[in-house]
């Protein structure tokens, strides 16, 4: 807690807000209210959610509210999302005492990230606060007005280029929920949808129009709102949607509803509509539609089952922004049970791949197909590689070569629009980078001058770097401190002209896990970075990791999908994120492993209903609800353990030689519960684990 002396007399405070303060919590929301024309509209239940999770500050003097902020936490960031003060107590230093709090609170962290307009004329009031512009972008509505991307730096090592993701949550609207948006009279209920519109969600969601959205608008009886709506939706995007097969999933879903509800549908005149709305997302690889209407809501089960498509509430999108934007990016739950493969490209088959031409992007066909064969030409040089489903259907299509040091890709494409297209992009970089480590190169290059955005969105978030029309990244398979790691890294980069920003011991949590997913597999030795032995049982061991191999027969030719999540009983063991994981697998009435098999970086964990963790996370596959409650063994709450990036070890480390590590250090050890390590008994095990048989 700060407390500050303000110009009057009256001490400020600076404290977190208590979830369980019921008054605070409501004067916070109706200061946010009084200025929303400003700060965007946002439900009660946001600001209840952030209290819950320590991200909603009050700046209190006496009795009185004068002042709050609150912020999201999405990857290595801060986001700002309100910062907002009395006008009876502006100029008395609120606004500064909240943002140092902020940044107090989260020093590991690169800095904080805000967007405000500009004609609202604010910008020596954000340079005074420590903020500097680093962008400008288009707002958002009919008239968007100029939006300028402020940032305070914590003065971290950052490796990664985009401030924030480039790509979007996307997500369709049904009718009432773009009436509410566009309509010419204010609407009953309208204000939670209110909160779509707001600035701050700018380059965050992007709504979508569907096919039946427009058919919709054309049956408003008042031509002039009909009208001005039709027209509005042209300024949205229109995902490409496969009629036929919108057409095949209504069915499905009518069977699906009455299975589950005991219901045939369409029992009203809308049911049709809403059904089609399903189909239509699920047939244009659209994953969320948004409505205020119960009777759609209460279709969500059968979406999901039929069309992988979940329907939202407006202040659902809100509140779990950054995990649904995770979710649509990467569904390793989807691959699961697919006949998805990896395989070479036979000779003579360059034909084929024509789908994978950037037309859009200026990419002529003969310069495509002429690039093919020359790739095709050189097979001692160039391994090139192919995803097909069971039908022989393409979705992604690369290659790879190059020197001892340096692993050179001049041939990525995966599939345009295809719902699964990120996913299949981001198992693609992470395999590349495990074949790196594999033949000891330490820079993967991607060179394809025709990379697909998806393609060049999962680079720039996994820590790849411009260098001229190309993306690296380096691959640095070293244990070692921060000195080490940054004299080694700089040589590296002056070999391609490149400056990085130097490392300084000690590295703080998530600027070190930052640094170690961009350069993975590293592993800094003396960053504030925690780490966790995790037992796991061999059946739940083989389940998300394939190990031991060959237990039973498993579908996973795109290998080990790069984010996990486990669930144990909810109780804390002082898990602490971001950190690094060793996986122990224990010994059961099928198996004996008895061993640490592998390591994560350790993302995030949360305790919450078990159906609520199971719809937050079923994007990651695996596990179903049934498997999760068997596993929690009957209890109401749980804890998720969202991890990613695992490398499995070659050399497991039976319990017997972990005592031993443990002992020569000194170090207590458990094995039964979640248990936190020292820094160099990580190391120990680590290095032994990862050294070959």
């Amino acid at each position: 807690m700060q407390i500050s002396e303000a110009t009057n007399g009256a001490a400020i405070r600076i404290s977190p807000v208590s979830p369980q303060n019921t008054e605070l919590l409501a004067s916070i929301v109706a200061l946010g209210d009084r200025f929303r024309s400003k700060l965007g509209f946002l439900p009660p239940a946001v600001y209840q959610q952030a209290a819950e999770e320590n991200r909603l500050l009050a700046a209190v003097a006496g009795p009185d509210l004068v002042g709050y902020a609150l912020y999201g936490l999405p990857g290595r960031r801060i986001r700002l999302t309100h910062l907002c003060v009395d006008p009876s107590r502006r100029r008395g230093g609120v606004a500064r005492l909240l943002v140092d709090e902020i940044t107090r609170r989260h020093q590991d962290r690169l800095g904080i990230i805000l967007r405000c307009r500009k004609d609202y004329g604010y910008e020596q009031m954000w340079l005074k606060l420590g903020f500097e512009p680093r962008d400008e972008v288009d707002g958002r509505g009919k008239n968007p007005k100029p939006l300028v991307v402020w940032w305070r730096d914590h003065g971290h090592a950052d490796l990664f280029t985009d401030l924030e993701p480039t790509a979007l949550l996307t997500v369709a609207m049904d009718c009432n929920v773009f009436a509410d948006l566009h309509a010419a009279n204010n609407r009953n209920g309208s204000q939670e949808t209110q909160a779509l519109g707001a600035e701050w969600l700018t380059g965050l969601v992007e709504l979508v129009v569907l096919p039946e959205l427009v058919a919709e608008i054309g049956k408003i009886p008042d031509q002039t709102d009909r009208r001005s709506q039709l027209r509005v939706s042209t300024t949205y995007k229109r995902p490409r949607s496969d009629r036929q097969l919108a057409d095949q999933f209504v069915p499905q879903l009518i069977a699906a509803v009455r299975e589950q509800m005991g219901i045939t549908l369409p029992v009203k005149p809308n049911d049709l509509s809403d059904l089609r709305y399903v189909a239509e997302a699920g047939a244009a690889g659209v994953p969320y539609v948004v409505t205020r209407d119960d009777n759609f809501l209460r279709l969500s089960e059968a979406a999901q089952q039929v069309c992988n498509v979940r329907i939202l509430r407006p202040s659902d999108v809100v509140l779990h922004l950054d995990e649904l934007r995770r979710a649509q990016l990467y569904q390793p739950g989807r691959l699961l049970g697919t006949s998805y493969t990896t395989r070479a490209v036979a000779a003579g088959r360059e034909q084929e791949q024509l789908i994978f031409l950037d037309k859009p992007g200026g990419e002529r066909l003969n310069a495509f197909r002429s690039r093919l064969r020359e790739l095709a030409a050189q097979p001692a040089r160039w391994e090139r590689q192919q995803i097909v489903d069971d039908q022989g259907q393409l979705f992604a299509t690369y290659c790879h070569g190059g020197g001892q040091e340096q692993l050179q890709v001049p041939l990525l494409r995966v599939v345009d629009g295809h719902v699964l297209s990120e996913t299949i992009a981001r198992q693609i970089l992470f395999l590349l980078r495990q074949h790196c480590r594999t033949v000891g190169a330490q820079v993967l290059r991607l060179t394809d001058p025709y990379l697909p955005a998806t393609v060049r969105a999962a680079a720039q978030e996994d820590g790849f770097q411009p260098l001229g029309d190309d993306l690296i990244a380096f691959v640095l398979d070293k244990v070692a401190d921060t000195k080490t790691v940054d004299e080694h890294a700089a040589t590296l980069a002056s070999q391609f002209g490149l400056e990085l920003p130097r490392l300084q011991a000690p590295l703080p949590a998530a600027a070190a896990s930052a640094v170690e997913r961009a350069w993975w597999p590293l592993k800094i030795t003396d960053a504030e970075l925690p780490s966790f032995l995790v037992p796991i049982k061999p059946k739940y061991a083989y389940d998300l990791f394939g190990v031991p191999e060959g237990l039973v027969a498993r579908s996973d030719q795109l290998g080990l999908s790069r984010e996990h999540v486990y669930y144990r009983a909810a109780r804390s063991s002082g898990e602490r994120v971001p950190a690094r994981i060793l996986w122990y697998a224990s010994t059961d009435r099928t198996l004996t492993l008895s061993s640490v098999i592998a390591c994560s970086r350790f993302d995030a964990t949360v305790v919450d209903g078990i159906p609520e963790l199971h719809q937050r996370y079923q994007h990651l596959g695996v596990w179903n609800l049934a498997d999760i409650l068997k596993h929690c063994e009957g209890h109401d709450q749980a804890r998720a353990i969202r991890f990613s990036d695992t490398e499995i070890f070659p050399n497991f480390v039976p319990l017997k030689r972990l005592k031993q590590l443990a002992r020569h250090q000194s170090h207590t050890l458990n094995v039964q519960s979640v248990f936190k390590i020292s820094s160099a008994l990580f190391q120990a095990i680590y290095e032994e684990g990862r050294s070959a048989r």
